[in-house]
């Protein structure tokens, strides 16, 4: 009784593991967009990591609660795999699926990796010619106030 439990909550586990990442992959590809945009949103941007930093941490617990549910059961599941044939095979499904949302949010992360360095390179670019910019008005302006014009009167008829 013990172990169909325990099999019971890896099952939910994978479950809820596979809805996670159903959301990771949605909020990706959000990010993706925020990237591409022409104009930045930062807050946009940073609302999208924390809630993916959330969604992640969420997955770490989990997978550490099928972990350590597995290490209780896998001697029980090894010896009676007729027994618990239909469960391990909703298990492998879902594991499966799993797997292949992981590799597509990692495929997504790693297009958004090269959108974000190339946003953040170009920003980095902007802030630099502003800075040039600035100091170029900044050396005009001070280069102008040192030049003393005092209004001469040209015209000296003789």
């Amino acid at each position: 009784m013990e172990t169909e439990n325990y099999v019971q909550m890896m099952t939910d586990s994978l479950i809820m593991k596979k809805d996670i990442l159903e959301k990771v992959i949605v909020l990706s590809e959000a990010q993706n967009g925020i990237l591409a945009a022409a104009e930045f949103d930062e807050k946009a941007f940073r609302e999208n990591i924390d809630e993916k930093a959330e969604l992640i941490d969420k997955i770490e617990r989990l997978d550490d609660g099928f972990n350590s549910l597995f290490a209780r059961v896998k001697e029980t599941l090894d010896g009676h795999k007729d027994e618990y044939k239909s469960e391990i095979i909703v298990i492998k499904e879902l594991i499966k699926s799993v797997t292949e949302l992981a590799v597509r949010v990692q495929a997504q992360e790693a297009r958004n990796k090269v959108l974000a360095e190339n946003r953040f390179a170009q920003m980095r670019k902007e802030v630099s010619n502003a800075k040039r910019n600035t100091q170029a008005a900044s050396t005009y302006y001070n280069s102008m106030n040192k030049l003393n014009f005092e209004p001469h009167l040209m015209d000296q008829k003789k």
